[in-house]
């Protein structure tokens, strides 16, 4: 064989070898076609649950900051939410954002199509802070409420699987219970499903993907105060379009 032909040979055998060594390129992350924003503005009257929290007797004000935490998020096409799909987890780790600033709460790329099921795993402790100084509550100065506590419901919210959440903690000594928002075109079904009726959420329409929705928790008004009792807000009104 001529010299010529051996460098042919050993130049191409070496081209095969180091295309065989490199790693294969890594497929970029699907861009999103779901954006899930928060709101502090007042909620869409045909969309809301006014029974997150009891109501008392009290002066109410304003709040300039209300920050929930988000764990997940999960989508159904059932308006019971079985057969859900999950989009984002954070597992134990919180993500507070302030609904004042309309944020992106989560961002995902679910199959195209319309879901009748869309439900929010939150911590249960909010954080507000009040616009003025009124009563017990002081302008600017961060507070936290326990909307889920060891004197709520009498039947107990459920988590996404139908396993109970069991309240814990008190307006004065908050705990961290991981709560699930269930929002559905189909309140009855959720309900027959096992849901507490103060975990649902009305949607007026299915979520359509791709597209984007926000989940407003009205901060007019929501901060509460009376005698004998801390700063703390008033029920909330939970809502999603």
């Amino acid at each position: 064989m001529s010299l010529r032909r051996i460098n042919h040979v050993l130049m191409a055998v070496g081209i095969v070898a180091l295309s065989g060594c490199s790693d294969s390129p890594t497929a970029p992350a699907p861009s999103p076609t779901l954006t899930i924003k928060g709101s502090s503005a007042s909620a869409p009257a045909l969309s809301r649950n006014d029974g997150i929290r009891p109501s008392f007797s009290v002066t109410t004000g304003d709040a300039s900051s209300i920050s929930l935490g988000m764990y997940a998020l999960y989508v159904a096409s059932n308006a019971d939410c079985s057969g859900y799909a999950t989009l984002v987890d954070h597992g134990t780790t919180v993500d507070y954002k302030d609904f004042a600033t309309n944020p992106t709460l989560f961002e995902a790329a679910p199959t195209e199509g319309t879901y009748n099921c869309v439900a929010l795993r939150m911590s249960d402790v909010i954080k507000f802070k009040p616009a003025t100084t009124f009563g017990t509550c002081e302008m600017d100065t961060e507070y936290q409420q326990d909307i889920y506590r060891s004197d709520s419901d009498s039947i107990p919210w459920k988590d996404i699987d139908l396993n109970d959440v069991v309240g814990t903690g008190s307006d004065s000594l908050p705990v961290d219970d991981h709560v699930t928002i269930v929002m559905t075109t189909d309140t009855a079904a959720a309900m027959a499903r096992g849901f507490s009726q103060n975990q649902i959420v009305q949607l007026s329409s299915g979520l359509v993907v791709p597209g984007s929705s926000t989940f407003f928790w009205g901060a007019a008004g929501s901060v509460s105060t009376t005698d004998g009792r801390p700063c703390g807000l008033e029920k909330g009104t939970p809502a999603f379009e």
